[in-house]
């Protein structure tokens, strides 16, 4: 009686196993690679606003965008590394074509379109974090997900306060 049971065990076990170290699906890996992408874009659009405006609170979100997006993608990298999960090392499509034109402005023009982008942007972003809250398997890439998105919403709430304060057009 024991043999067979240990049997049975060994086996929920390998099994139990073989399904944990499947790692993440296609659709979890499309939103790390975009997860990504998308807080190294911050990150560089941060850096530009840091450098580039002298309106103080445009400047200070820059700023904060650099550290928490940095911070978020320090906890992104190991998911993606686990998962072969390209990580991105420079930007490119949508989110370089902002950065050079973004790079091209200054002043007020710079300010208004900085931080409209970063409302556009953060509205998506949310929509995309709250999705995937709702539907990620894998345990690494659902707490990543809990922890980010009040940060991103909050993001959100702090882009909209300054892009009225700048008077920049709402999205």
């Amino acid at each position: 009686m024991k043999i067979p049971a240990l049997i049975a065990f060994s086996t929920l076990v390998t099994v139990g196993a073989g399904l944990y170290a499947q790692g993440l699906s296609t659709s979890e890996k499309t939103f790390v690679e975009k997860a990504a992408k998308g807080n190294l874009a911050e990150v560089e659009l941060g850096k530009l606003a840091s450098q580039k405006s002298d309106n103080a609170g445009v400047k200070a979100f820059g700023e904060q965008m650099v550290t928490d997006h940095s911070k978020a993608n320090d906890n992104l990298k190991p998911i993606a590394d686990s998962n072969g999960v390209q990580w991105p090392t420079a930007l490119t499509g949508e989110p370089k074509t902002l950065y050079d034109r973004l790079s091209k402005l200054s002043g007020p023009s710079f300010d208004k379109a900085y931080i409209q982008a970063m409302v556009t942007d953060h509205k998506k972003d949310a929509q995309e974090y709250k999705t995937e809250a709702g539907k990620a398997k894998d345990s690494q890439l659902k707490s990543y997900v809990n922890q980010t998105l009040p940060i991103v919403e909050q993001h959100l709430s702090h882009a909209e306060q300054v892009q009225q304060s700048a008077g920049a057009p709402k999205s």
